[in-house]
């Protein structure tokens, strides 16, 4: 009955009797025990761990199964435990501010992991391929993790925190390790990733940001399952890549507080449907949704004045887009390989670069196309292979069409050019347009359009009178001012401009071919009767001398325009007596009496007036105003020009 028990102590006689001590140092105060038997390494001391040269060997890695941390160590230093198959748990006290590179890598046995409260920096690769690893408790401190950290850690555990504290992440943290997990960002700044890569591939399966977050930097979700996320108000910018290839990802709500996003934020993403961006965004980034493929609605600010290269390329699903007016600039393939059945460019845009709508998809564009009269040039192959394009006008300042710009548009029926001179065009720039296609060009132009290579093979016809009205300036609600060129025409004796209000005829002016102004006439009030009714005028001037006085002619004409009544009438700048405008300034009405002009009288007449000594307004090129008297032409401001 004893035998049992005798060789029960016989085997523990027998490993106590093979079982070592290891002891030594690992810093200048730190020493260390390992015990061959129980596999247990004990650190005791203080200060930083310079080596690992007391368990390095492989003899003393393979019984390595457990550290205990019993001292005031402040660092793991590098390699510290690397390979060491057998380690299965590693508690470190909190005094410890850093583990170095390496420290863990290969340690595939390693379950759990407490880095205790004060690490604030782990190095590259520092759990590397440690395969088993289901728990890490890092401390709330933590500022910088380095690239691939957990690199093939395929079981830590379902959820990651990261704390507020964090300020740098290497590249690759996690990649490659699995699905289903879920991170939680809680970090509040962070600069942008150095490399291409934040958390990794194919390890999250959902990202949350908590309510504190100001930044997402460049490439953090790169992979995330998410099919929607939610970013909080307190986000205000948005790193390049961001959210790159989040192929799952339907929806997210960018808040009104993002001004900035960085580029290719959300390329890839195949399964983005909708994207409204902030109105205080104030630039769009390059390949901002680059193959979106189901994309079909996108709101963009109306601050923005460039759209720039591969934008909204290839989203092929994208057939509608407003781009607001402001914008100047289209870059490169900003629109290629999408739907769009529908293209209003805006007024302000001078810039279209190469392949900016090319190959719309299944060939579905526009019937109808207009580059307004402020769009100076475009790129190669702008508007190439629009299948169901018809109808092309062109405005009156473009100066070059890029080769094959037009190329592949089999459609095209008509070509409305309003530019005085040809446009710079090459060889191919029309490559694919039937030459039966009308060129409706100027009157005066139609000569150097059949004089002009590739040009002159279309059908050139000049346009009707009614059509140069049409290519009138556009004033935008808010402005005061619009610029206009008038054609230089050798055989006018006068020109006349109208401007229109909602469709019809507001203000006429006729202008001399030197530019003077020689009359101007507005819509008249409608009458409520037949009965003879008078009218009031009220005019504005500024640029007057102070205290002077001035004079004005109104003339009534018959159906030939010749003179029925003049009358002659004055007003005064402020401080003469007269009747001044309740709204102040320099805004006047006339000042009665009007004086009645009787064309037969002389100029001795008492009653008569001699018109001669009043000063003609003349209009020159570019707005200028000039007063034309018999003793010289003046400025605004009375400066003698000649």
């Amino acid at each position: 009955m004893y035998k049992p028990l005798l060789a029960a102590l016989a085997l523990i006689v027998s490993v106590n009797i093979f079982a070592t001590v290891y002891t030594g140092t690992c810093g200048p105060e730190l020493n260390y025990s390992l015990d061959s038997g129980t596999g247990v390494l004990t650190i005791t001391g203080r200060g930083a761990m310079t080596n690992a040269s007391g368990w390095e060997g492989y003899d003393k890695r393979d019984v390595l199964k457990k550290v205990v941390c019993d001292a005031n160590m402040t660092s793991v230093c590098a390699n510290a435990f690397h390979g060491c198959y057998r380690l299965q748990t590693v508690t470190l006290n909190d005094s410890v501010e850093s583990v170095g590179a390496y420290a863990f890598q290969e340690c595939t046995a390693l379950t759990y992991c407490d880095l205790g409260k004060g690490v604030k920096t782990i190095g590259d690769m520092a759990f590397m391929h440690c395969t088993e690893l289901r728990k890490i408790r890092w401390s709330d401190c933590l500022e910088t993790i380095g690239s691939m950290v957990f690199y093939e850690c395929e079981n830590v555990g379902d959820t990651v925190f990261f704390p507020k504290t964090l300020k740098k992440i290497g590249s690759n943290l996690f990649s490659y390790n699995g699905s289903g997990k879920v991170a939680v960002w809680n970090v509040k700044r962070m600069g942008d990733f150095t490399q291409t890569s934040g958390l990794g591939q194919y390890q999250f399966n959902r990202i949350i940001f908590g309510d504190s977050v100001e930044y997402i930097p460049a490439y953090l979700a790169i992979y995330v399952g998410n099919d929607s996320i939610h970013l909080p108000e307190t986000v205000t910018g948005i790193g390049r890549g961001a959210f790159m290839s989040c192929s799952y990802l339907k929806k997210i709500n960018i808040p009104a507080s993002v001004t900035s996003i960085g580029s290719s934020a959300f390329s890839g993403c195949k399964s983005l449907e909708q994207l409204v961006l902030p109105s205080g965004l104030k630039e769009i980034p390059e390949s901002l949704c680059n193959q979106c493929l189901v994309l079909d609605s996108v709101k963009l600010p109306e601050g923005i004045t460039v759209i720039p290269t591969q934008a909204f390329s290839g989203c092929k699903s994208l057939k509608r887009i407003r781009i607001p007016n402001g914008v100047t600039n289209i870059g490169n393939m900003a629109f290629s390989n999408c739907s769009l059945d529908t293209l209003v460019l805006p007024s302000s845009l001078t810039i279209l670069g190469d392949k900016v709508f090319i190959n719309p998809v299944n060939y579905v564009s526009p019937k109808e196309l207009v580059l307004n009269e402020k769009l100076i040039a475009t790129g190669m192959e702008t508007f190439a292979n629009w299948r169901t394009l018809q109808k092309v006008t062109i405005g009156k300042n473009v100066a070059i069409l890029g080769q094959s710009c037009f190329a592949g548009d089999s459609a095209i029926n008509q070509i409305t050019c309003y530019a005085a001179q040809p446009p710079m065009v090459y060889d191919q720039t029309f490559a694919g347009v039937p030459d039966t296609a009308v060129l409706r060009v100027l009157p005066a132009s139609v000569s150097a359009y059949k004089s002009t290579q590739y040009w002159s093979r279309f059908r050139i016809v000049a346009m009707d009178a009614d059509e140069y009205i049409q290519n009138k300036v556009t004033v935008d609600a808010g402005e005061t001012t619009a610029d206009f060129t008038w054609p230089t025409d050798s055989a006018a004796h006068s020109y006349q401009i109208d401007i229109y209000k909602d469709g019809t005829v507001f203000c006429r002016l006729t202008l001399g071919s030197r530019g003077q102004l020689l009359g101007i006439a507005f819509a008249a009030p409608a009458r409520e009767n037949t009965d003879e009714q008078p009218y009031t005028l009220t005019f504005k001037v500024t640029g007057l001398d102070p205290a002077s006085r001035y004079n004005y002619v109104l003339s009534t004409l018959d159906a030939d325009d010749k003179p029925l009544h003049v009358y002659i009438g004055d007003f005064a700048t402020t401080g003469y007596e007269g009747e001044l405008d309740p709204n102040g300034g320099n805004e006047v009405v006339p000042t009665p009496p009007i004086i009645p002009y009787n064309p037969e009288a002389t100029p001795t007449d008492d009653n008569a007036v001699n018109t001669s000594a009043i000063p003609a307004l003349r209009l020159m090129h570019g707005g200028r105003l000039l007063f034309v008297t018999p003793s010289g032409t003046y400025d605004i401001t009375g400066k003698r020009i000649e």
